[in-house]
């Protein structure tokens, strides 16, 4: 059972680099480590795969993936025997951590443009489409804040809102004379922008109008970043994922006109090392492109998208291609067209004598229809379509050309999937919308390899023809969820079936082989200083009883949370999970069974003590995991984690945190993994000029005995990071970054000394416009 310790990253600032780190033990092998995230507002997370690097996983969030309001997060961590163990624990997707985003440009209120009819016109034809362009630097445009008024009536509930673009047909034409519009609107951050008043006119006879230039009412904006990174290493070898510098120039333009809003975007990522340039040529493209032209009724995207189907067919996969978007009243539809893979040539590599051949990459070819009707909010019904596929017409290689040209014996190195599924959607909201039901289906026929047609094309589906609609439904894949909310708790809950044959190429997060219920219960008494929670779960695997065992796990868990102003608050969570076997045959032995239980104390105060604020906050863990039917395997686990923050009147802040962990099992030595850290940070105005400082040091130890007097673990982790920002006018700012890696390995090598010390910093330019 994996155990995260891992320290909430609550704040960061423009121009600094976004590490999430977490420290990561388990009785069993781990699998993987994966960083879940995404910009807050945005309704699809990424996720990536974590880096080990010592004794901590880590991973640097791109700068452009951070949105102005910040990020919201979640670390998920699998081991072999697929157990799986979140950070925070308790529903991580729909509560995770948060992280705010301090801007050193400052925020600024949405731009307004009034595109259609023009304030101050005169027009002849009463028939007039109201149409309001919006720009945000910062993208973060709070919806529920829009209010539009047309002569004095509200018309907020008549709105279109498609991307920028907000579109209102009146229901009948303006009569003659004069007519008003107001405008509301305000970001995420609650930067109100002025209160707009338009006017235009209704006559009988036009007037003869000058011809404005093409660009007279157009707006064009921008914003133009660039980051260069550097790294080296010493001690040992320059690893291949840490090129020795990376260059990452960007623009953003947005131009607005009439009903018409296009947006350009570009990352670039390159270096001056060429042999750094030659390994990115093995790899998938880290470039970023993205346009999108959009009009009230349709807009079309090309580039880098992350389009969204269903949680059963395409979410949260990077497509290079196009999306088309089509929008009127309750109607939408989305089409897909690109690649999740690019093309990566195979080649020869030598070594003296001996030569190895690096099979190349397929490109992935993706085309999917999604349509969705929504009847005033209440109902909506979606039907999607997905196609995925390896496109072996396409692979090149440095020596024998194309795929068809390299031998049998090289050919057999490759497999090339193909991949349909089909989906059906549905949300119903009910009793005002305080209870909502959404649920999913679909259907998957993978193809396992499409190169040898007779051999190796095996066709894998999750639909039978020969059973009937019903039952196939019923023992399809499916998910069902629900949500009640009202003045008194909120309830939620899922159903879910998805059998091990099902895939989709379109998300890879999927977890297969799994039918089960959750719920969850939440309520808050005292006037909302007393937060409750209850959740339930049960599952099963073994959906096609193919393995010999079919384990069945329930989740038991309890969580209380007491928050009152000028007092301690605390948390306190409880959570027992059990993994019980059922044989499939009869002979069967070696069933799981196994039980856990989990115990979380988590205390903070926040006071005041002269002018200075001071938060404390910090998180105990006791783990007891007793494995029934091997024994050897039962372990305990523990983590603590304390922190104390301090703000003072002059902006200089400081931040000490202490984090331990340890994995004690029944019949082997205890690992321990024990972090320090800590940072500090100034900022000052000087003549509306902002300088940032800060310094921060993070000390990681990691050991675990062995045989005798040798440790099997024994290392030491070391970081030092130093950096800055200069906002030196007003759309304008530098930064700059340093830090020192120190890692010493104690446990004796016969291939050689593990010790290296790595130098790595970030020089981050922003200019807007």
């Amino acid at each position: 059972m994996p155990i995260i310790l891992h320290k909430q990253v609550t704040k960061t600032f423009e121009g600094q680099p976004l590490i999430i780190e977490a420290i990561v033990t388990d009785n069993d092998a781990l699998k993987d480590v994966t960083l879940f995230y995404r910009a807050k507002g945005e309704s699809n997370f990424r996720n990536e795969l974590m880096n080990l690097e010592v004794n901590d996983y880590r991973f640097e969030i791109p700068s452009e993936d951070i949105g102005v309001e910040g990020i919201e997060y979640y670390i998920e961590a699998v081991d072999s025997s697929d157990n799986r163990a979140y950070v925070p624990e308790i529903d991580p997707e729909d509560y995770p951590y948060q992280i705010s985003y301090v801007s050193l440009s400052g925020p600024s209120a949405p731009d307004v443009l009034l595109l259609n009819p023009e304030d101050g016109s005169e027009n002849t034809d009463g028939h007039q489409l109201i149409i309001v362009s919006l720009y945000d630097e910062e993208d973060d445009i709070d919806v529920a804040s829009i209010k539009m008024e047309v002569d004095g009536v509200d018309v907020t509930d008549g709105l279109e809102i498609n991307q920028d673009l907000i579109s209102y047909v009146p229901s009948t034409d303006f009569a003659l004379g004069s007519h008003s519009i107001k405008f509301f609107i305000s970001d995420l951050m609650k930067n109100e922008s002025p209160p707009m008043s338009w006017t235009f006119f209704i006559k009988e006879e036009a007037e003869l109008k000058v011809k404005k230039p093409f660009l007279a009412d157009a707006k064009i904006k921008g914003v133009i970043n660039y980051e260069s990174e550097f790294d080296a290493f010493s001690g040992k070898n320059q690893p291949e994922n840490r090129p020795s510098d990376t260059q990452k120039p960007s623009v953003k333009l947005t131009f607005n006109k009439k009903n018409l809003m296009a947006t350009v975007g570009i990352v670039l990522n390159k270096h001056f090392d060429p042999a750094a340039n030659d390994v990115d040529k093995n790899r998938q493209p880290l470039d970023r492109f993205r346009f999108s032209i959009a009009t009230p009724i349709i807009s079309f995207k090309g580039g880098d998208h992350n389009p969204s189907f269903s949680k059963l067919t395409l979410k949260g996969a990077r497509v290079r291609g196009t999306v088309t978007d089509l929008h009127y009243k309750g109607l939408s539809t989305q089409f897909v067209y690109g690649r999740t893979k690019q093309m990566i040539s195979g080649f020869t590599s030598f070594s003296g004598d001996s030569s190895v051949y690096n099979k190349g990459t397929f490109s992935r070819k993706i085309i999917g229809l999604s349509t969705q009707f929504n009847y005033h909010d209440i109902v909506e019904v979606g039907v999607n379509y997905l196609q995925v596929e390896d496109d072996t017409t396409t692979l090149e290689d440095e020596v024998y050309g194309n795929f068809s040209a390299i031998p049998d014996s090289l050919q057999n190195k490759y497999t090339a999937q193909s991949n349909t599924v089909a989906g059906v959607n549905s949300r119903v909201k009910l009793f005002g919308g305080k209870t909502e039901v959404v649920s999913y289906w679909a259907a998957s026929i993978m193809t396992e390899d499409i190169i040898d047609p007779v051999s190796r094309n095996q066709d894998v589906s999750t639909y039978n023809s020969d059973e009937g609609l019903l039952k196939n439904i019923s023992e399809g894949t499916y998910l069902v969820e629900f949500t009640n909310r009202n003045q008194y708790f909120d309830l939620k809950g899922s159903f879910k079936r998805i059998p091990r044959l099902f895939s989709s190429l379109g998300n890879s997060s999927i977890q297969t082989d799994i039918q089960g219920l959750k719920l969850d219960g939440r309520t808050k008494l005292s006037n909302n200083q007393i937060m409750l929670i209850l959740g339930y779960e049960n599952t099963h695997n073994n959906l096609d009883l193919l393995d010999i065992q079919t384990v069945r796990n329930a989740t038991y868990s309890g969580n209380m949370t007491m928050m009152k102003p000028g007092l301690p608050g605390l948390n306190l969570g409880y959570r027992f999970m059990t993994h019980k076997g059922e044989a499939v045959a009869e002979d069967t032995v070696n069933l799981s069974d196994d039980k856990s239980s989990t115990l979380t104390i988590a205390p903070t105060y926040n006071l005041r003590i002269r002018n200075v604020e001071v938060g404390l906050s910090g998180n105990l863990m006791f783990m007891n995991f007793q494995d029934d039917a091997n024994r050897e395997a039962s372990f305990k686990s523990n983590s603590y984690m304390l922190a104390i923050a301090q703000t003072y009147p002059n902006k200089l802040s400081v931040n000490l945190g202490f984090g331990l962990a340890q994995n004690i099992p029944v019949s082997d030595s205890k690992t321990t993994f024990t972090l320090v850290n800590g940072k500090i940070a100034y900022a000052l105005k000087i003549k509306n000029k902002i300088v940032k400082f800060y310094s921060g040091s993070t000390l990681v130890l990691g050991s675990k005995a062995g045989e005798g007097n040798i440790n099997e673990i024994d290392n030491r982790k070391v970081s030092l990071n130093v950096g800055g920002q200069y906002k030196f006018s007003k759309n304008q700012f530098i930064g700059l970054d340093i830090g020192l890696v120190k890692v010493n390995d104690f446990v004796a090598d016969p291939v050689g000394s593990k010790d290296y010390t790595e130098i790595k910093g970030k020089i981050k330019y922003k200019y807007t416009f």
